[in-house]
């Protein structure tokens, strides 16, 4: 009965190791499931037009929770998961986005298309 014990005890533990930790795109490490979580997009667009669409978009859907400026990087709620989008601006003339999204210890790749999608929406409507 003991060793049965210590068998799930260490069956248990093993699942929970092999779970791991994913790093955010604001370089946070976040307890889940690897997995492909994040959509880049590249648009031929100014920064600051991108970011205004990525933060349109972000608020209509859900809550921004932060907006750091160091980084670049974009943090939101939608329903019960997280959203990140970071933005680079490095190279002239383009402007790559980052989104990124997990529900919980899993990703989310449908969702952070669907942000991706609504973001381009926003910057060729406005």
């Amino acid at each position: 009965m003991r060793n049965n014990f210590f068998r799930i005890l260490a069956l248990t533990g093993l699942v929970f190791w092999s779970a791991g930790c994913v790093t955010t795109e604001k370089g946070d490490l976040k307890f889940g499931m690897p997995g492909r979580d994040t959509i880049v997009s590249r648009y031929e667009a100014p920064y600051d037009k991108v970011k205004a669409a990525a933060v349109a978009v972000l608020k209509r859907n859900g809550t921004l929770v932060s907006d750091d400026l160091i980084k670049k990087v974009l943090e939101a709620r939608i329903d019960n998961a997280s959203v990140f989008v970071s933005l680079d601006d490095s190279e002239p003339k383009i402007t790559k986005i980052n989104v990124q999204v997990r529900r919980g210890a899993s990703a989310d790749v449908d969702m952070a298309s669907e942000i991706q999608k609504q973001i381009y929406g926003e910057l060729i409507t406005h």
